[in-house]
């Protein structure tokens, strides 16, 4: 799979439509930041049965931010989901970090596909942590639903 030539749906950065990447970045417009950096990582790619078909789905990292390549520009963290199906790849959906209290954008420690759900492992900033350092943790376990698209349940704060 060539991921560096994989277009997102934006959505995880309030960009309408996809995202196209040259060398695994792009700069696009935002509905709500303006204009925005995206990049894509697919050399941490993570594998999986989410649909429980047997098949091996792919959940790519994702990322925006202003441009100006520190921690506080940072706005939001994404893993895209596909399926192939037919030779073509089909969006099973975008995890994205829950929104918590500090202001900062939330990331990932870990995700993980599983039979019918990914599970997310969060880092969030509470008000009072440095840019650099977030201590909030928490798990949030998307599922699959009946339409075949994954929906966020309750995070559970664990830190």
């Amino acid at each position: 799979m060539d991921w560096a030539r994989t277009a997102v749906p934006g959505d995880f950065c309030d960009v309408p439509g996809l995202i196209s990447f040259t060398s695994g970045e792009a700069t696009v417009r935002s509905d709500t930041h303006g204009s925005v950096h995206a990049e894509q990582y697919p050399d941490e790619v993570v594998y999986g049965d989410v649909l429980g078909d047997e098949r091996v789905e792919a959940a790519m990292r994702v990322g925006c931010d202003t441009g100006g390549e520190t921690a506080s520009g940072r706005l939001a963290w994404a893993y895209v989901v596909f399926a192939g199906e037919q030779g073509r790849l089909r969006l099973v959906g975008t995890v994205t970090p829950q929104k918590y209290e500090g202001g900062q954008a939330s990331a990932f420690d870990h995700i993980a596909l599983a039979s019918g759900r990914v599970t997310a492992e969060e880092s969030w900033h509470r008000p009072m942590d440095g840019t650099c350092c977030p201590s909030g943790k928490a798990v949030t376990v998307w599922r699959v639903g009946a339409d075949g698209l994954l929906t966020a349940g309750e995070p559970r704060v664990t830190g």
